[in-house]
């Protein structure tokens, strides 16, 4: 205790705020009293949250046992122990501080009660009313002495419970204390994403025995293991200060219990319905995360969890300054009632509370009663769950019974939605796991009732023996392999569907156009600010002003040239012929060139012409304007593409020692002039790229808030190892707006000739190449190396904020998504082509379905077309994609679980779409992408089935073979071959039999060709 020091400006600030607090509150508790008690009695390890050590901690920083506090409007008291005295000395003295004094807390009583006694005269001479934390439940010697004094003066002091007002004042956090909670928020989501949902995996599909409890001990012990907090955390710094508020709670198996200090059972962990809650503290600052977990969800599960997810959504726009705590629950409720009624009595009774010092604040509840106002820089538990649901569908008991829970810690903002700090997935694709293979099986059962039911049904359209496949299984498995994809492809078109529905409900159709403003635009603002050559009357051009100023019936008239829309010069005899065409509604062919007007009775200029016989004159005038618009126009550009620029901040540059830094890379594309390598550093922040060029220049920075995707793409079977930055918003790079920047270094080595020019001294062999090609691959396994290490760094600078992806080239296809024929890569959030420019990544989650077009017989290419859930983005074209490739995309598309469908023409997207913008809901209503559908796997299956049930008796059959057979033009001899070949593959020889008969057959064909004939060549049979 005595290496404890105290922040002395941090106490006095927050004191002084307690009493301006104090003085200026409404509430008549604080309007009564003239003091504040707060008194601390021994520690209590079962009961650590409590108001008293809250208000300590705020204050101090630290717990004091056995210590009170006292406060009046004018001065501070605070009795202690000698060595805790000695600990608070510094803060006694300090200038613009609020007056402190200190009393020590001695062995001996006597003193001990004179001391005591005068802070009882203090209360009585600041009106005899004192404010003291209800419930407070402390023992200890300092306690007993002060109850011992304070008893005979009990009856004439009045006690009003402060602990409302005091909740009001931990509840909004300084920016400090703000920067704590993110840490803490950080460790949670670190231990659920990092440790606990692998750990959880691995368990399930390796079918590992372990108790719920067990599990919880595991997450916990992730704070003692060295080498698992070295991993998880080696960006926190002083992980000394981090705990557990709370053990882990990890609960399964139907039996679910959804307060914040719930404990696991010592029941199995089951494969079902599984939810983790995670509390955890920095500098006594607390955080909680909790997230369920789904395996092997029933249709209906899956929906009870969307509707819990999006409500969850809904809440975090209602969290906002000047909301009361039960509006936010009110609207809750009615939300409930509104889209899922079956679902109110399932829902938990509140939704949170404020947290910080306090786990849970008993005060400040998200609730029906509760009445306070949510304040900016408020931290809250957002909490959200749905208790007791039955799953009628369970394959076995314990997963009957299951509850869900979401739990975000968030940070109330002044503008806008609350912060969410607690970052980590909860969308169902991320909580979803599908471990067990059951269809398989319970096909595999219901194939023989099948075959029995068709015993009667003879082959129908192939008689061979030669099978499509070496191994009959394996048709088997490529048919259940492409059911499931049919069937889950049909759950993710009902599934978009439905969300479409949900997302667009309510919203009215609308033009998709935006709202186009009349811009007005201003020459000049007084008269006396037209120059004095107007006044001549003759055509003058002001390209200060961005103006024209014409001569029209005696009077200079200026026009903004943004009013100018073309201009025209013709020679006609003598004359010069000046025509400018002015911008004026309803002059334009489409909606485009349409100008908005703000004033029906306003009358436009159209066209003015003018005439002159001054030839120089007017090609001068005609020049200015062409000029001027033109750098009209180029402004104009310029500023529309820089509009969705968005200021990033600085970067915090390493301090006190070296950056990480990649040496010798290159940069895509250019900044300026030509290209040189230089050295990509981490810093604190983000990314500094030095400057390129032998003279210098202005270095790039990246900030790791702005990174989107970062991805690392090895040399294999490339000219380049690189890494590349995908930014959430485009920067600029000289003139040039980028969103996407690579850095990169050349595999091969071309600085020397190879062979030297020397004549081989063997013909085969050649050891100087061998050992060329052997250095290339070592040097290429370093390049590797050092730029996959330079990417993990990366990615651990940003507290794993950024996360590296990689391309998987075993899955790639090719296709043309702009002018050249490339190689696309998937990787586990994009597909991406890195090697050449331009550069072409799409992110999985941004995209809504995707159709592939040209679909049909006889074809070698088809197109794929990427719709964004953004239905104002473009959509997206891949051209040429070859047909053997296929199903390797089909497969890779159902693998990530986007919905496709499939068509044997192109569509004119910019139409389709524009008609979806008009009216979101009215789309979805009338069947969303189902017209898609109609020649997509969904409907194959259909058709597939269809076709099965039509079947050919055996007479038919054999009548079709032998008017076949006499059809045919070859002779007797094969006819009877074909026959046995028939009778062999009916008996259902095995393969043995028939290759040996069919090597005896070109035995015999052979003698046969051999021996000399007196028969001329077999006439050819004469069609009928």
């Amino acid at each position: 205790m005595s290496e404890v020091q105290l922040d002395a400006a941090a106490f006095h600030r927050r004191a002084k705020r307690l009493l301006d607090s104090w003085e200026s509150a409404d509430s008549p508790e604080c309007k009564a009293v003239g003091s504040i008690l707060v008194l601390q009695g021994r520690s209590d390890e079962k009961n650590p949250y409590t108001k008293t050590i809250a208000t300590q901690m705020w204050l101090l920083g630290y717990e004091f046992p056995n210590t009170l506090m006292l406060f009046t409007k004018s001065k501070l008291y605070i009795v202690a122990s000698q060595k805790k005295a000695k600990i608070l000395q510094p803060l006694e003295n300090v200038p613009s501080g609020i007056p402190l004094e200190i009393l020590v807390h001695g062995k001996q009583e006597d003193k001990n009660q004179e001391m005591l006694a005068q802070l009882i005269s203090a209360i009585n001479d600041n009106g005899s009313a004192v404010g003291v934390i209800a419930n407070n439940s402390t023992s200890g010697k300092l306690v007993d002495e002060w109850n011992a004094v304070y008893a005979p003066s009990k009856a004439g002091i009045a006690e009003h419970d402060i602990s409302r007002f005091l909740s009001s004042i931990l509840a909004v956090k300084e920016e400090n204390e703000i920067k704590h909670e993110k840490v803490a928020a950080t460790l949670c989501t670190t231990v659920m994403q990092d440790y606990f949902i692998d750990e959880m995996e691995n368990i399930f599909d390796e079918e590992k025995s372990i108790t719920n409890e067990k599990m919880a001990e595991k997450i916990a012990n992730v704070l003692v293991n060295d080498k698992l907090a070295k991993r998880l955390f080696s960006k926190i710094p002083m992980l000394e200060m981090a705990e557990w508020s709370t053990q882990p709670s990890v609960q399964s198996g139907g039996r679910y219990d959804l307060s914040l200090n719930a404990e696991s059972s010592s029941a199995q962990l089951h494969a079902g319905t599984v939810v983790c809650t995670l509390n955890m503290r920095y500098f006594m600052y607390n955080a909680t995360i909790a997230r369920t977990f789904m395996i092997g969800p029933t249709p209906e599960q899956e929906g009870n969890y969307n509707f819990l997810l999006k409500l969850h959504k809904h809440m975090l726009g209602w969290v906002r300054p000047g909301e009361t705590m039960s509006s936010v629950y009110a609207k809750t409720i009615d939300y409930v009632k509104e889209h899922r009624p079956d679902l109110e009595s399932h829902l938990s009774k509140d939704c949170g509370c404020v947290t910080g010092i306090e786990m849970s604040d008993s005060v400040n509840i998200i609730n029906s009663k509760c009445n306070e106002t949510l304040k900016a820089n408020m931290t809250i538990s957002l909490r959200i769950g749905l208790e007791n649901l039955v799953n009628d569908k369970a394959a076995d008991k314990q997963a009957r019974n299951y509850s869900y829970q979401l739990i975000d810690t968030l940070v109330v903002k002044d503008n806008g939605d609350a912060e969410v700090i607690t970052k980590c997935s909860k969308e169902p694709n991320d909580v979803s796991f599908f471990f067990n293979d059951e269809e398989p099986a319970q096909e595999q059962k219901r194939a023989p009732k099948r075959e029995s039911g068709a015993t009667e049904q003879r082959p129908t359209t192939r008689k061979s023996a030669i099978l499509p496949s070496k191994f009959r299984s394996e048709e088997k498995e490529e048919e259940s392999t492409t059911r499931k994809r049919r069937e889950h492809q049909k759950e993710l078109l009902n599934r978009l569907a439905v969300e479409g529905r949900r997302r667009f409900a309510g919203e009215e159709g609308g033009n998709d156009e935006e709202t186009r403003v009349v811009k007005k635009f201003e020459s000049y603002k007084r008269e006396t600010a037209i120059p004095r050559e107007a006044r001549n009357c003759k055509i003058l051009v002001d390209e200060r002003a961005d103006t024209i100023i014409l001569p029209i019936y005696g009077m200079s008239v200026p026009f903004h040239i943004s009013t100018l829309k073309s201009i025209s010069k013709n020679d006609e005899g003598e004359y010069v012929y000046l025509r400018l065409n002015m911008v004026s509604p309803g002059q334009g062919v489409g909606k485009k060139d349409n100008l908005p007007v703000d004033d029906l009775g306003s009358t436009f200029v159209r066209l003015l012409t003018f005439r002159s016989t001054d030839v120089v004159r007017m090609n001068e005038i005609y020049h200015s304007i062409m000029a001027l618009k033109r750098d009209q126009v180029k402004r104009d550009t310029e500023k529309e593409q820089l509009a969705d620029i968005v200021e990033q901040d600085r970067l915090t540059p390493v301090h006190g020692q070296r950056p990480e830094r990649l040496p010798d890379v290159f940069m895509r594309p250019v900044a300026e002039g030509k290209r040189f390598p230089a050295a990509l550093e981490i810093h604190a922040n983000g990314l500094r790229y030095l400057s390129a060029g032998r003279t210098g220049g202005t270095p790039v920075d990246i900030l790791f808030n702005n990174i989107r995707h970062l991805f690392y793409q090895p040399c294999d079977y490339e000219l380049l190892v690189l890494i590349h930055v995908h930014l959430k918003n485009p920067i600029m790079l000289g003139k040039k707006k980028i969103q996407d920047i690579q850095f990169y270094r050349e595999a091969s080595d071309a600085s020397f000739d190879e062979t030297g020019n020397r004549r081989r001294r063997i013909r085969y062999g050649d050891e100087d190449e061998i050992e060329a090609e052997q250095e290339e691959r070592r040097r290429r396994r370093k390049l590797n190396k050092e730029f996959k290490e330079f990417a993990s760094k990366i990615a651990e600078a940003s507290n794993h904020e950024v996360e590296v992806d990689t391309p998987f080239r075993e899955v790639a296809f090719s296709g043309v998504p702009a002018r050249a024929n490339v190689l696309l890569q998937p990787t586990v959030d994009c597909l991406v082509h890195l090697s050449d420019t331009p550069f072409f990544i799409i992110t999985v989650a941004d995209v809504e379905i995707v159709h592939l077009e040209r679909v049909q017989f006889g074809l070698k290419n088809f197109d794929m077309v990427f719709v964004f859930k953004d239905f104002k983005r473009t959509p997206v074209h891949v051209n040429t994609v070859p047909m053997k490739q296929l199903d390797n995309v089909k497969e890779w598309l159902d693998s990530v679980n986007l919905a496709y469908t499939e068509g044997p023409v192109n569509y004119n997207w910019t139409q389709i779409m524009k008609t979806i913008n008009k009216d979101p809901a009215g789309f979805y209503e009338d069947g969303g992408w189902s017209f898609l559908a109609q020649d997509s796997d969904a409907e194959d299956e259909e058709s597939e089935e269809e076709e099965s049930e039509f079947s050919v008796s055996e007479e038919e059959f054999e009548e079709s073979e032998s008017e076949s057979s006499q059809e045919s033009g070859f002779g007797t001899e094969s006819g009877e071959s074909e026959e046995e070949e028939e009778e062999d593959y009916e008996s259902g020889e095995d393969w043995d039999e028939l290759e040996a008969k069919a090597k005896a057959y070109d035995e015999k064909r052979t003698l046969a060709t051999d021996a000399p004939s007196g028969r001329g060549p077999a006439k050819r049979a004469r069609k009928m």
